[in-house]
């Protein structure tokens, strides 16, 4: 396992990784993530992956604000899930942003190994946002010093 940061030339594997996840479960409200909007995403977000004998397992988009990091998308391709590489991944992460900085996030409430795993890594539920997805379920707002 490798964690790096991704770069242009990792825009198409990172794509092809979002497209694994489509084909695998649709575009739905928890993962709504059409090619316009992750272009669109790619464009402005910093990015970190983790590698599998080479191949992109998972990814992380953030963005760097004042006093915290904001995670706008959290993708871990279909064949590497279960394997602990998200969690690897997130820890890095955390020990990146250093003590300043919070990381902030939000998931889709039906979400629950995600929630599992964000609060195992410390993060904190701090917030909801009602009817925010597309099927009117609710986002939760977390945390993590």
């Amino acid at each position: 396992m490798e964690i790096e940061t991704l770069l242009s030339p990792h825009k198409s594997a990172m794509r092809a990784l979002v497209e694994a996840i489509i084909a695998e479960q649709g575009l739905h409200a928890g993962f709504y993530w059409p090619k316009d909007l992750l272009g669109a995403e790619m464009a402005t977000a910093e990015a970190v992956g983790v590698f599998e004998d080479g191949q992109l397992a998972g990814f992380v988009l953030y963005r760097e604000l004042p006093t915290a990091w904001e995670i706008s998308l959290v993708a871990t391709h279909p064949q590497f899930r279960r394997r602990r590489l998200m969690e690897a991944l997130l820890k890095h992460l955390i020990a990146a942003k250093g003590q300043e900085k919070e990381l902030w996030l939000e998931v889709h409430i039906e979400n629950v190994a995600a929630q599992k795993l964000y609060e195992k890594l410390g993060f904190r539920l701090s917030g909801r946002r009602p009817r925010y997805y597309k099927d009117g379920a609710t986002a939760l707002l977390y945390s993590c010093p």
